[in-house]
């Protein structure tokens, strides 16, 4: 599906952007959280840069982003 939204879309689209968000939060419960940093990072880049760093679904990418680093770090 999100294939599909970023050739119609674009990857920034707000479309694409919540459906990239959905994935991350899909993940959490794979228990691979070094993987899912590596895969939400891109997301974390593009809604800051998009809608800033104050924007709601920045501020929830940047929470989700950080649990996971800890759960890889610990």
């Amino acid at each position: 599906m999100l294939t599909h939204v970023r050739a119609a879309s674009g990857d920034v689209s707000p479309t694409a952007l919540d459906l990239r968000r959905n994935i991350g939060i899909l993940l959490v419960p794979e228990d691979k959280p070094a993987e899912d940093v590596n895969k939400l990072q891109p997301l974390h880049d593009d809604v800051c840069v998009v809608d800033g760093p104050e924007h709601e679904l920045t501020r929830e990418v940047a929470d989700l982003f950080a649990r996971l680093r800890l759960a890889a770090d610990g």
